[in-house]
């Protein structure tokens, strides 16, 4: 769990650089919003399996409440 919030913060620190109020330093190593994410599905994977659960049924499951119980929480895209 620590390392998932790590890299979750990682990704936050992110995006604030790029769409945020705070820059980058020069001294700070160059990384992506794509690459902490890619970071984030690893370790929760890696979680995932330590627990034997099942990402692909999960996947499914919020799928299915995103778009039955939760369908007008989102505006659709045309």
């Amino acid at each position: 769990m620590a390392r998932l919030t790590e890299e979750v913060g990682e990704m936050a620190r992110e995006v604030n650089h790029y769409h945020g109020e705070k820059p980058k330093k020069l001294s700070e190593r160059e990384n992506t919003i794509e690459d902490e994410m890619g970071d984030i599905i690893f370790v929760l994977a890696c979680f995932a399996n330590s627990l034997n659960i099942d990402l692909s049924e999960s996947f499914h499951i919020a799928m299915h409440k995103i778009e039955t119980r939760d369908k007008n929480r989102w505006t659709p895209k045309d």
